[in-house]
C-alpha cells in the first residue's frame, strides 16, 4: 500500500523527487505574503538593510580601486541614476578577455542579491590571486542596484510606477530601468568581445539557493547542455549550498518574451548563457561569500570548457558515436572515436533531468558504459534518455531508449 501511494504521488508531483517544472516563470522568486514581506522588512531594517545611501558608500570605496570605473548606465523613474561597475585590469589588451555582466535587486526586498553580488566585488577586489586571476581574464559589468527606486520606496518587487520590471521586457513601452539595462547590454554585445555570460540576481522566498534552468522546448538542445555545465560548475563549488540544475525547469512550454532572460535568447541564443540566480530570501540565509566564490569558480571553470567547444552547432558531425544495444534492457555501451577527449557526461530523462552524472576525469579512452541497475538493485524505468557528452569541440545529445 505504502508503494503504491509513493508511486501515486510520484506520478502527480515528479517535482518533490526530481525539481519543479514551471511553464510561466512569472513567480520564480516566490511570492511573500504581506505579513512575511512586514517582518523581513522589520527585522533587515529600512530598505531591507541596503538601501541606496549605502550603495553610494560603497561606490565610493569601489571607485577608489585603480581597478574600478564607475560609470552611470541612466536614471531611474525618479530620476535616480543607475550605476554600473566595470571592473577589469586595465593593464592587459580587452582583446584577450571573456566580458560578463551581473545586475542585481530587480525586485527590492530581494537584498540578498546585493550581498551575494557586493560579495563578488569584494572578491575581484580583493589581495587574493584568484581575483587578480579573474581581473586578467574577465571584464566584469556590474549593475548592483537595478530599481533603486523601488528599495527607496520600499516596494517588495516594483519599480516607482507599481510595475515589476522583471518580467517587462516585452511590453510595447518598457519601464526606464529596462531600457537603460536593454540599451547597455546592445551596446556590449557590439564590442570585439561582447557578453558571454549574463546573471540575473534574485532571491527566493522558497528559502533556497538555484538557478532558473531553461528546457530545451523554450532554447535549444545545444544551450540546455551549456546550462547544464554552468550550473554544474557553479554547483561543484558549493554542492551542499546550491540546488542542482534540475531544481527548478522552466519554458517547458516555449519561450516566453518579457524577462532579461528572453531578451538575450532572442537576440543572441547560444552566444550567450544568460541565467536568474536565486539565493534564499529568508531567516537563514547567508554563506553569501561562499556562494560568491562558487559562482565566480563556476565562470572561470565553464568558460575554459566551452570556449573551446564554441557556441554554434557544428554544420559537419565528424565523429560516430555508436550505442549499443539500443533499444537495451540493462546495460547500454557507448564508443566512439577515440581521438575525441571526452570532458564530461551525463544521463538525463525527456523533462531535462539528471539521472545519473558520470564520474568526472575519468580515461574512457572512447569507450563508456550505463547498467541502469543501480547498487541497491533498483532499476531505472522504461523510456527515452539521452546521453550529454560534452567534447573539447563540440557537444553531443545521444538518444537512449530503455526496454
Amino acid at each position: 500500500m505504502k508503494n503504491s501511494l509513493f508511486l501515486y504521488i510520484f506520478l502527480l508531483f515528479p517535482g518533490l523527487l526530481f525539481g519543479q517544472i514551471i511553464d510561466d516563470e512569472a513567480n520564480k522568486c516566490g511570492i511573500a505574503d504581506l505579513k512575511t514581506k512586514a517582518f523581513l522588512l522589520q527585522e533587515l531594517g529600512d530598505h531591507w538593510g541596503y538601501g541606496y545611501d549605502d550603495l553610494l558608500n560603497d561606490l565610493d570605496i569601489w571607485d577608489n580601486s585603480g581597478f574600478v570605473i564607475v560609470n552611470s548606465i541612466g536614471k531611474s523613474t525618479l530620476g535616480r541614476e543607475m550605476y554600473e561597475l566595470t571592473i577589469t585590469d586595465n593593464s592587459i589588451p580587452d582583446e584577450d578577455k571573456h566580458r560578463i555582466y551581473i545586475h542585481a535587486r530587480t525586485h527590492p526586498g530581494e537584498v540578498q542579491s546585493t550581498w551575494v553580488t557586493n560579495e563578488i566585488i569584494n572578491y575581484l577586489l580583493g589581495d587574493e590571486e584568484f581575483g587578480d586571476s579573474l581581473k586578467s581574464s574577465y571584464i566584469f559589468h556590474i549593475t548592483p542596484m537595478y530599481n533603486p527606486d523601488g528599495v527607496e520606496l520600499e516596494y517588495p518587487r516594483e519599480n516607482a510606477n507599481g510595475i515589476d520590471i522583471e518580467s517587462n521586457w516585452g511590453a510595447a513601452v518598457p519601464e526606464d530601468e529596462v531600457l537603460n539595462l536593454r540599451a547597455r547590454f546592445a551596446e556590449l554585445m557590439l564590442e570585439d568581445k561582447p557578453v558571454e555570460i549574463a546573471l540575473n540576481m534574485h532571491s527566493a522566498y522558497v528559502c533556497k539557493r538555484y538557478f532558473v534552468y531553461h528546457h530545451p522546448n523554450g532554447t535549444s538542445t545545444l544551450y540546455s547542455n551549456m546550462e547544464k555545465e554552468f550550473i554544474g560548475a557553479v554547483w561543484s563549488h558549493f554542492p551542499d549550498g546550491i540546488e542542482p540544475y534540475y531544481y527548478y525547469v522552466s519554458w517547458a512550454n516555449g519561450t516566453p518574451d518579457k524577462y532579461p532572460e528572453s531578451w538575450w535568447w532572442m537576440n543572441h541564443a547560444e552566444n550567450v548563457m544568460a541565467l536568474t540566480y536565486e539565493d534564499m530570501n529568508c531567516s537563514s540565509a547567508g554563506s553569501y561569500d561562499k556562494t560568491a566564490f562558487a559562482i565566480l569558480h563556476g565562470i572561470s571553470d565553464y568558460l575554459e570548457v566551452v570556449t573551446s567547444a564554441g557556441y554554434s552547432i557544428p554544420e559537419d558531425i565528424s565523429m560516430d558515436i555508436r550505442a549499443y544495444p539500443n533499444p537495451f534492457s540493462d546495460q547500454v555501451f557507448i564508443e566512439w572515436n577515440p581521438d575525441k577527449d571526452l570532458k564530461s557526461a551525463y544521463i538525463t530523462d525527456m523533462l531535462g533531468r539528471l539521472v545519473y552524472q558520470l564520474p568526472a576525469g575519468s580515461a574512457y579512452n572512447g569507450k563508456l558504459s550505463w547498467n541502469s541497475i543501480d547498487r541497491n538493485g533498483i532499476k531505472v524505468s522504461r523510456g527515452i534518455y539521452f546521453l550529454n557528452m560534452i567534447f573539447e569541440d563540440q557537444i553531443k545529445s545521444v538518444k537512449l531508449v530503455k526496454q
